[in-house]
Formats: structure tokens, sequence, C-alpha cells
């Protein structure tokens, strides 16, 4: 699955649906049935969750711990690594920015510096935030 923005308010989901060369007609249209009747469901739950973020009502609710366990497991990896990144910023007392290019030159250091004290940093004020 793919989600493409469209605009700043939308996007495209495409998929992409294979086939095993042995699969009979029964198999093949049993799983592809199954998929589409989640993708539709899905498209609901996106749909009137979006429509709660655009009326500022939404409320994020539980994943079921069995019957969605693939994005629980997602989250928590998401979410450990993250605080795992943070706990270390905290401890260099710096922004940490592992895939970022080093410059041999003083000037792009400047200009991070200069960056880094703005307010939309991550240890501003906030000032400058969306």
């Amino acid at each position: 699955m793919r989600c493409v923005p469209t605009s700043a308010g939308t996007c495209s989901m495409e998929y992409e649906v294979y086939r095993h060369n042995e699969a009979s007609d029964n198999d093949f249209e049993y799983i592809d049935s199954f998929f589409k009747r989640v993708l539709d469901e899905d498209k609901h739950l996106c749909n009137a969750a979006q429509k709660n973020l655009n009326a500022g009502v939404f409320v994020n609710g539980q994943l079921h711990p069995r019957l969605e366990s693939a994005p629980l497991f997602f989250q928590n990896t998401v979410r450990n690594l993250l605080k795992s990144h943070r706990d270390e910023e905290r401890k260099e007392s710096k922004e940490i920015w592992p895939a970022r290019q080093q410059s041999a030159g003083d000037a792009t250091a400047e200009d991070m510096a200069f960056c880094s004290g703005l307010a939309c940093s991550g240890e501003g004020s906030g000032e400058l935030e969306w």
C-alpha cells in the first residue's frame, strides 16, 4: 500500500495485489474478498477520523491487543526508539542527527548553531511552531 499526498488535506491510497501462480480461483477470491473488506473498513475509519480531526474533536482510542497486534508492535517499536533517541539527546545536551551530512566548513556549523537557537527548535520556546 502506498499513501500518496494529492493536496494539503488529501491523499490517494494505492494498492497492488499479487497472486501466486498456483493459487486456485477459490483461494484467491477468498483472500481477495477478505483483503477488500479490511480495506473498506479501514477507509471508513480513516475518513471518520479525518472528519473528527478537521472538526477538532478527534480522540484516539486503544487498538485491540489481539486483532491489531501488528500496528501495536510497530507503534511500540517506534515509541521505544524515539524515547531512546531523546534520552541520548538529553544526556548529550544536544540534538542528534545521525543521517545529517557533516560539512568540513565552519559556516555550516555556525548556521546550525544559529538555527538551533531559534524558537522553533526542539529546545526553543515554540513561538514559531505551526
